[in-house]
């Protein structure tokens, strides 16, 4: 038998939670952490806040659903995971669980699509992205809600989202440094960030370099092989 630590209700052995209470029998096993070089990304609707204060919460659902749904996709198939999503924001990593060696480039070519389709639908958004390194929580499940990163390199980007000119998408100097060369990017003014002693400094992501053809990027992290006679990148 097992005694209960809460209420002291003797349990069988096997029981994983007591009849009694419904408290655990034994402590949940520690989280296993590892610290990883990821890429952030956060992204997030501009005037959706007072939008939705207007509308039925049926109709908040209906219009975020097909948002959802496409930025999900874009990430995704640029080798992505959404962590999650908080009404119309959207948070996402790029090396965890899975590190790919172009993982900067992958999250920036995503948030370059998320933007395209918010222009193609009246929408406006921000986007800040930026790289380092990250306690990452192994084995969680951020379908089920669960969050996998803690960091400076997370609030980080959080801060560039919101510094972001409306459908501009702000980067980090360690992003810019390892994406510059097939990504053209313009000047922007340096953020002065919450918790930052000085001013970071960031550039506006404004397009993919036209040398070179754009190939989504496979999960797999694999680059796909150049054509015959294709020059170098």
């Amino acid at each position: 038998m097992i005694a209960c630590p809460s209420c002291g209700q003797e349990n069988p052995a096997g029981f994983r939670l007591c009849g009694m209470c419904g408290a655990a029998l034994a402590p949940e096993p520690a989280t296993r952490e590892e610290r990883k070089v990821v890429t952030a990304l956060f992204c997030d609707l501009v005037g959706f806040t007072q939008l939705a204060e207007q509308l039925d919460p049926e109709d908040v659902r209906a219009l975020l659903r097909p948002y959802h749904e496409r930025v999900r996709a874009e990430l995704e198939r640029h080798g992505g995971t959404v962590e999650k999503f908080i009404g119309d924001a959207v948070m996402a990593l790029f090396g965890a669980p899975v590190a790919h060696e172009d993982d900067p480039e992958r999250a920036v070519r995503g948030a370059l699509a998320i933007r395209d389709f918010a222009l193609e639908n009246g929408l406006e958004l921000r986007i800040g992205i930026t790289t380092g390194e990250a306690l990452i929580a192994l084995g969680a499940n951020p379908a089920g809600g669960e969050g996998m990163a803690s960091g400076d390199v997370v609030n980080t980007a959080a801060r560039l989202q919101s510094a972001a000119p409306v459908n501009g998408i702000l980067v980090d100097a360690t992003t810019q440094r390892a994406t510059r060369h097939v990504v053209e990017y313009e000047d922007a003014p340096a953020v002065e960030a919450k918790g930052k002693s000085v001013p970071l400094a960031v550039w506006r992501a404004a397009r993919v370099r036209r040398r070179g053809a754009h190939r989504p990027h496979r999960a797999s992290g694999r680059r796909s092989a150049a054509p015959p006679g294709a020059r170098p990148a």
